[in-house]
């Protein structure tokens, strides 16, 4: 999985950034099939935000997070990430597959 994190007005270290990746890679337990996850972190007065995007083989997430605090916007948006990804997963589980269709008797 190839993660890219920018920041606009902020400096963001070489921890941090360690610190994002290893959030990052958690999701892969939810969703193993992840391509891309792009941070763009952004700083304003006494504003610190993150939008988190990321790429999957079928579909494309996003969460975003505004807070005071930059680590405390990662966590959140990632939250909102894991929400989505959860519900994305419940909703194929109910609707089914191909599979789940030609298995039905015919009447």
């Amino acid at each position: 999985m190839q993660v890219i994190i920018s920041g606009r007005g902020v400096v963001l270290t070489p921890s941090f950034k360690a610190l994002v990746e290893r959030k990052v890679a958690r999701l892969t337990r939810v969703l193993p099939q992840i391509l891309k996850a792009r941070v763009m972190c952004t700083s304003e007065k006494f504003r610190r935000s993150v939008r988190l995007t990321l790429s999957a083989r079928r579909r494309t997430f996003s969460g975003a997070a505004t807070t005071d605090d930059l680590a405390a916007a990662v966590d959140e948006a990632l939250e909102a990430l894991r929400r989505q990804v959860r519900e994305d997963k419940n909703r194929r589980r109910r609707r089914g597959g191909r599979a789940a269709r030609a298995v039905e008797p015919v009447v």
